[in-house]
């Protein structure tokens, strides 16, 4: 379309220019250039107009190709709200994606980030991948408790991952700009020596479970294994420890290592990938869409008054498959300002 403005209008600016003058008789065509003022601001003019439709098109066919993705966004709420019993208040943190287009969105993957370089702490609350963004829909996902393992993640925000029904990937970064990702591939970073503390979390809490997930790896592993101190780690309602090959445990898993980051399939559920895959060890994914092939899941629980323990590690466990203690879901899960204190290794 842009292209036959463009050949329209150099054939009227040269038509303009040199105005022809026919003979019938000879059926011959002879072109006379009558260079005055007329004809060369009509020319001006005339390309002047093309120019304006060219440019026309060009922002309609922008906004007709990103008219949905300019309407998606996704964004944090961070409040403090007073507790239930009113002696204190407690932060109140959420994420936020909204889609006010009609049409939906498809595919979306939230990451979670904070801090002046965005240090990224993955989707945590939010399932992954969202399949769908409803229509003029808003999805709202409570990110309080995974944020209770880092303590100083001031100013959290959120990018966002999606695909608009015409197939086209974007993305939505931390400072709420859009870009085309539809070309763009993702890859493994250089391997780092040192892993990035501010991803891991506070690891001096069992309000961490990736400090509880380090604390387990360390004990199954130790030589002098000593169940007694592995037991602070451990998940209560988890039927099978009882029983559990401890040493066979220990084995099959010396060469898995947890990934940094840390997903909530539900409030009192978290699940940490450990790799088995060596020659990855310090890399990260720059873009997205890859995934790791060897790898299991350990999967923990959490309770206000003690933080998390380890409920299993093998296979994925869904959230409705793990049982708690009766009538523990329906009391307030915030634990109070106290709770967690100090180390497990105490």
């Amino acid at each position: 379309m842009v292209l036959i403005l463009l050949v329209v209008s150099l054939m009227l600016f040269i038509l303009l220019l040199a105005p022809p003058s026919f003979e019938l008789k000879s059926i011959t065509i002879s072109w006379h250039a009558e260079w005055d003022l007329w004809t060369i601001l009509t020319a001006v003019g005339t390309i002047g107009a093309t120019a304006v439709a060219v440019w026309l098109a060009l922002l309609g066919l922008r906004k007709d190709r990103d008219a949905v993705a300019r309407v998606v966004a996704a964004w944090i709420t961070d409040d403090y709200e007073p507790r239930e019993d009113g002696s204190s208040y407690e932060r109140v943190v959420r994420v936020h994606i909204a889609n006010q287009s009609t049409e939906p969105v498809f595919d979306a993957r939230l990451n979670v980030v904070f801090g002046r370089d965005q240090t990224p702490l993955g989707p945590l609350s939010a399932p992954t991948p969202i399949s769908v963004v409803p229509p003029r829909g808003e999805l709202i996902y409570d990110i309080t408790i995974p944020l209770l393992a880092h303590r100083n993640s001031w100013n959290p925000r959120a990018t966002l991952y999606f695909t608009d029904p015409k197939d086209r990937r974007w993305l939505r970064n931390a400072d709420g700009k859009l870009f085309d990702v539809s070309k763009e591939k993702a890859r493994w970073s250089a391997p780092e020596a040192i892993p990035d503390e501010r991803q891991l979390g506070d690891l001096s809490t069992p309000m961490n479970p990736m400090m509880v997930a380090v604390a387990f790896l360390a004990g199954v592993r130790d030589p002098q294994f000593d169940l007694e101190k592995l037991q602070v780690v451990l998940a209560p309602e988890a039927p099978g420890w009882a029983d559990a090959e401890w040493a066979h445990i220990g084995s099959d898993l010396a060469r898995y290592q947890p990934t940094s980051m840390v997903d909530y399939p539900a409030p009192r559920i978290a699940r940490i990938k450990l790799s088995g895959n060596v020659e990855l060890e310090g890399r990260s994914v720059e873009g997205e869409g890859l995934e790791l092939e060897d790898f299991i899941f350990m999967t923990l629980t959490f309770a206000p008054d003690r933080g998390w323990r380890v409920f299993g590690v093998g296979a994925s466990v869904r959230p409705d498959e793990i049982l708690f203690e009766e009538g523990s879901l329906l009391e307030d899960s915030t634990p109070s300002p106290t709770a967690g204190e100090g180390s497990i290794h105490d």
